[in-house]
């Protein structure tokens, strides 16, 4: 008969901010054996989660049936984010609101029992990605470098978390003035692709510090805050410019060597927007390489949304969601692609997105099309679509359920679908929807007998 066994293990480090309780749920073994080692290759490992507590529980398949933490799961750390590196490694990433982040790496051991590797703790988190042995993570913040007057230059804050050897470095660098503009920035997304690093890179409008020190690029006088104001992470001070001067511009950062102190190749357009997806302080990637090295940027087109109040002028953008290409090997967008994405499929702006396989990307598009965008976090974000970066169409997917709730985690692709959870309003338990590539139509797949799911992926068994 099959029961729980409890093992509990305090873990405690010097590179933790906090003590973790970790209790590992497995099935026992008869009186006098040992765990047998799986035959398994590799498992798909879904983080999920039950009152509050978070497990890593694997499968065989995504296709169909069920799977629960009762009996195959290994409680871990509450990640927000989840990164699978090279199927070696499951990288679990704690943004602590406005504190230090806290992670650890996971890896699946001979009998396909995730396994705690490594601990680590760094800087918030505002978006993340891998370069090369690394998982690694950016902030923006204080700099140590100051004006006559006290203001601070804000900084890029870069953690190295390496998936080898449990390492970790800390970066920074001037994120004042980083594109010429006078702005300061932030990073949305990391792709690697052909040896190099692309991010996307946000214009953040112009500190009290970049004023100071570059006046002549203030392109409005009355764009400088006469008070403070804004609330959470849209407040702003007196003195300073809270918004971008540039909406209707993209950038992208090219990186060559393998960290952030060296000088980048810098593209920009000015037929889109700048590429991200965005909810309150996080950014979400929007730049991704196809399975040929091509870099593809999205664009939601977010500067629509910039309006102007009594209080506060803004410049409005009006430039609709779209999409560029960087092809591999090249420094500069390519000239001949332009997708806007607002005049095929539904016509609708895109919310966010992934890369799938090949030259197919998962939209989540705003259903109430650009009026949606004004909904801020209660927009409805609830139609999916499959976008054919070659063939330049959207193809709206069609069988989801009707009493669909949300979505939730990174999709993952493989084999010509891409598999999504969902979550519903009846109850039922959340479940992965596999998505044709090429029909676009979905259809239900493995039940997890969970409250959430965040994160599915794939992992080679340690031998």
């Amino acid at each position: 008969m099959t029961t729980k066994n409890f093992l509990k293990r305090l873990i405690a480090g010097s590179l933790c901010l906090a003590t973790f309780l970790n209790t590992s749920c497995t099935k026992e073994q008869p009186s006098g054996g040992e765990n047998t080692p799986t035959t398994a290759e590799e498992l798909y490992v879904i983080a999920a989660q039950v009152d509050g507590t978070s497990y890593l529980i694997t499968s065989e398949t995504l296709e169909d049936g069920s799977v629960s933490v009762v009996g195959n799961g290994t409680e871990v750390i509450g990640g927000s984010y989840w990164v699978y590196k090279d199927m070696n490694y499951l990288f679990a990433l704690v943004y602590n609101k406005g504190g230090a982040g806290t992670g650890a790496s996971y890896y699946l051991d001979q009998n396909g029992t995730p396994t705690e590797q490594y601990l680590y703790d760094f800087n918030r988190i505002t978006t993340y990605g891998t370069w090369g042995d690394n998982v690694i993570t950016a902030s923006t913040g204080d700099s140590n470098q100051a004006d006559e007057d006290g203001n601070l230059a804000q900084a890029l804050l870069f953690n190295y978390l390496n998936s080898n050897d449990g390492s970790q470095k800390n970066e920074s660098i001037i994120a004042e003035n980083f594109l010429g503009t006078g702005e300061n920035v932030s990073f949305a997304g990391f792709t690697e692709s052909g040896g190099k690093l692309y991010t996307s890179v946000i214009p953040m409008g112009m500190s009290k510090y970049g004023i100071g020190q570059w006046p002549e690029l203030v392109s409005d006088p009355e764009l400088i805050a006469q008070a403070d104001g804004g609330s959470g992470s849209g407040a702003y001070i007196q003195g300073e410019i809270p918004s971008t001067q540039y909406p209707d511009s993209a950038y992208v950062a090219i990186y060559s060597g393998d960290n952030f102190n060296s000088d980048p190749i810098i593209v920009r357009t000015g037929k889109m927007g700048y590429g991200c997806g965005r909810m309150r302080s996080q950014y979400y990637q929007t730049i991704w390489s196809a399975d040929n090295g091509d870099v593809y940027l999205f664009s939601s087109g977010y500067g629509r949304t910039a309006t102007s109040s009594e209080d506060l002028k803004k410049v409005t953008g009006t430039l609709p969601s779209s999409v560029m290409r960087i092809k591999k090997g090249a420094t500069d967008f390519d000239p001949d692609y332009f997708v806007n994405l607002e005049e095929i499929g539904n016509n609708k702006p895109m919310f966010r997105c992934w890369h799938i396989d090949q030259n197919n990307f998962l939209l989540q598009l705003y259903k109430d099309g650009v009026e949606g965008m004004f909904d801020g976090q209660d927009a409805d974000v609830s139609e999916l679509a499959i976008f054919n970066a070659e063939e330049k169409t959207i193809t709206t997917v069609t069988g989801l359920p009707t009493d669909l709730a949300g979505f939730s985690g990174t999709p993952y692709g493989e084999n010509g679908a891409a598999y999504i959870a969902v979550t519903v309003t009846s109850g039922e338990k959340p479940a992965f929807y596999k998505i044709d590539i090429n029909t676009a139509e979905a259809s239900k797949a493995l039940t997890v007998d969970a409250e959430s799911i965040s994160a599915v992926g794939k992992l080679k068994v340690r031998k």
